[in-house]
């Protein structure tokens, strides 16, 4: 039973940095840091939430959480129904965290293939951009094996050469740093976020877009384009991609006009408190009880 404590304590932590993370205004100087910190977190809730269903259901072994699960294959009848009822749940948690891991993705994977194969038919390449010719501002980005950057002719119209090329790096960032491949499993995790915790997580990827970029234009030309884009309005993006302007972009502009000193220090910290906190949980796993 101590174990289960163990797992229920950091599934309480892991709650409370959840709540605690959207609103901590030093994850906008630092969201690198801040995203390793959101995936250590979910990660130890996922782990402590399994392990104390789990080890709650196995308790009658004696052997903790793996080596009961073997002996209670050997012997499922040792448990009453209470124990099995508990085992059920925790199993019945990873296969729903499974499905909605492997269902997300083959949504989106369907539907980036279906805006692939429309911009072959619409849209003509310039550069490494694919550029569609109506004139609402649109600017994004479709990740995958075959990434695409895609553009429209009316945002050429409305930017500056050196905003359309800030725009450009925006985009960039998220094919060269694969930000869809750090976004999907929280989209899978949904269930288990509090509400605003996803958009808190988009928000920090867009961030780290636009340090990219603004390093190499400058914050004032992306800012500049941002701007533009929430004055004018922006198409819809499509499901599956990152949009430049789809995420918050006054409090994006805000940060690229003023940026704040990063607190590195409060950032590792955090780091570090986390990788115990998922260590923890995670031996318990295979320690004997």
């Amino acid at each position: 039973m101590s174990y289960v404590l163990h797992h229920l304590v950091t599934l309480l932590f892991a709650a409370v940095a959840m709540v605690w993370l959207p609103r901590g205004r030093w994850t906008h100087s630092c969201p690198r840091t801040a995203l390793v910190l959101w995936q250590l977190v979910v990660l130890s809730a996922v782990v402590s939430l399994v392990g104390a269903l789990l080890g709650a259901g196995l308790a009658p072994y004696g052997r903790g959480v793996v080596p009961g699960f073997l002996a209670f294959l050997n012997a499922p009848g040792a448990l009453d129904p209470v124990h099995l009822v508990a085992v059920l749940a925790g199993l019945s948690v990873i296969g729903l965290l499974v499905s909605e891991q492997v269902l997300g993705l083959l949504r989106t994977a369907r539907a980036r293939a279906r805006h692939r194969r429309l911009l072959d038919l619409v849209a003509s390449a310039d550069g490494d951009a694919m550029v569609v010719g109506h004139s609402i501002p649109v600017a994004y980005c479709l990740p995958g094996r075959r990434p695409q950057i895609v553009i429209s002719a009316g945002t050429r119209q409305v930017l500056s050469a050196e905003q359309l090329r800030a725009v450009l790096a925006h985009e960039r960032a998220h094919v060269h740093e694969r930000h869809h491949l750090l976004l999907e499993p929280f989209e899978g995790l949904r269930l288990l976020l509090p509400t605003g915790a996803l958009a808190a997580i988009q928000l920090l990827v867009e961030m780290c877009a636009d340090d990219r970029a603004a390093r190499q234009h400058g914050g004032e030309a992306l800012a500049g384009a941002l701007e533009r884009f929430s004055e004018l309005g922006i198409g819809g993006t499509p499901a599956g991609a990152f949009a430049a302007a789809s995420v918050a972009t006054t409090a994006r502009i805000q940060r690229l006009r003023h940026p704040r000193r990063a607190a590195g220090v409060l950032g590792v910290l955090a780091v570090v408190v986390a990788m115990v906190a998922l260590a923890t949980p995670v031996s318990l796993f295979a320690l004997p009880a």
